[in-house]
């Protein structure tokens, strides 16, 4: 049985240098559709500590096993001029 996903998602934490970037971010399914979440780690003016969440479009997933497209060679492509 294959793990359902829909209307559920993860972060994850991220190790980064930049202070502005967000400390969590991963994947977000809602009704079926993908989503990026990256999230923050602040304190409110009162001093109590929160979460920030901004939800974006889900990042395209590259394919590391795909062959690159062949590229036209003038020996074998008659259109080459």
């Amino acid at each position: 049985m294959q793990y359902d996903n829909t209307n559920s998602g993860a972060a994850f934490k991220k190790d980064n240098a930049n202070p502005k970037a967000p400390q969590y971010s991963g994947p977000l399914n809602v009704n079926g559709k993908d989503f990026e979440i990256s999230i923050w780690e602040k304190t409110s003016k009162a001093g109590k500590p929160f979460l920030s969440i901004k939800v974006g479009p889900a990042r395209e997933k590259k394919s590391f096993n795909s062959s690159p497209s062949p590229t036209p060679s003038h020996d074998t492509d008659p259109d080459w001029i």
